[in-house]
């Protein structure tokens, strides 16, 4: 099996601490730290609990009565705005008019059962330690249950946030310029395999073209402009209606609960990830609590550096 590196994993060792939930008798999920010293352990079983509730979330959406997995997420803690995600490694996929194909390495492990990348994580999650962490998110003592806790208007969803970054972590990735659209050389992602830069009005725009996507959107997806492994804009390029979904690129809420909409399933089940059925519509977040001048942009930043 051909695999290669898209993140890059940090020198540092875990601690050794981890913990395991199932979400079903064919896929479940381990979450290690990578926090030597364990200088954020006041914080691992919140953290543990709602990445597991976001994991079973997805793992709801997906076909995997044929195979039986683990995916092991492992967390860091470093000095970056918010937070960022993705698989550990990537895996071949085809060939496509004389272009390599990767997936992302989680994606062929829940599709296969098979692990490519052995005892090492499978996904990095990464949190920001200059307060976002301590103060800004917010981790649901009972993540599972979606009905009895509310989203304090001043901060951000963590489970929401995981969520957001097993998207990157399963599909939502690529190595694309973000702004023009251009390959590094002769390989690509499952998703930018699906990915064309578009002379709009409104400025370059690049698009999302899977056939699954395009029916539950009504055509072309508008990716993120300058950060494409998302979806919407919020600087007057198409896909403005597309700010509310989870994997935008533009802002995340405060006070808000976010769901996988049935854009971002039709988006993975075009790359090939085996969705089995979800949400029918694009939902919008529950909470409209602040602005955008107040919270800021979201940067989200999905790691797409080539590691040979």
């Amino acid at each position: 099996m051909v695999t290669k590196k898209i993140l890059a994993t940090s020198a540092c060792l875990l601690t050794g601490l981890s913990f395991a939930t199932s979400s079903n008798a064919a896929l479940s999920f381990d979450v290690t730290f990578n926090d030597p010293g364990s200088v954020y352990s006041s914080y691992y079983s919140s953290i543990q609990n709602n990445i597991i509730a976001a994991g079973n979330q997805w793992a709801s959406y997906f076909d995997t009565s044929s195979v039986s997995t683990v995916l092991t997420v492992s967390v860091g803690f470093e000095s970056i705005p918010t937070a960022n995600g993705g698989s550990a490694t990537t895996s071949f996929y085809n060939t496509q008019g004389g272009i390599f194909t990767y997936e992302q390495g989680a994606a062929y492990e829940l599709r296969t059962g098979i692990d490519p990348n052995g005892s090492a994580a499978d996904i990095n999650f990464n949190i920001g330690i200059n307060g976002y962490l301590q103060s800004e998110l917010w981790f649901d003592p009972t993540p599972s249950n979606l009905l009895d806790d509310t989203v304090p208007l001043n901060q951000t969803d963590a489970r929401s946030v995981f969520l957001h970054e097993f998207g990157h972590a399963i599909g939502f990735n690529g190595w694309r310029d973000g702004t023009t659209g251009l390959l590094p050389g002769n390989y690509q992602s499952t998703f930018d395999a699906f990915t064309t830069l578009v002379n709009t009005p409104q400025g370059d725009t690049l698009f999302f073209t899977g056939p699954q996507a395009q029916a539950v959107y009504g055509g072309l997806v508008p990716l993120s402009f300058g950060n494409y492994g998302h979806v919407g804009n919020g600087d007057g390029r198409a896909g403005a209606s597309l700010v509310s979904d989870l994997m935008n690129g533009v802002v995340f809420f405060r006070g808000t609960r976010y769901e996988v909409s049935a854009l971002d399933l039709a988006i993975l089940r075009d790359i090939g990830l085996p969705v089995n059925n979800g949400p029918s519509v694009v939902p919008e977040p529950s909470t409209y609590a602040l602005m955008f001048g107040g919270l800021g942009l979201m940067a989200w930043v999905t790691r797409r550096r080539r590691v040979s």
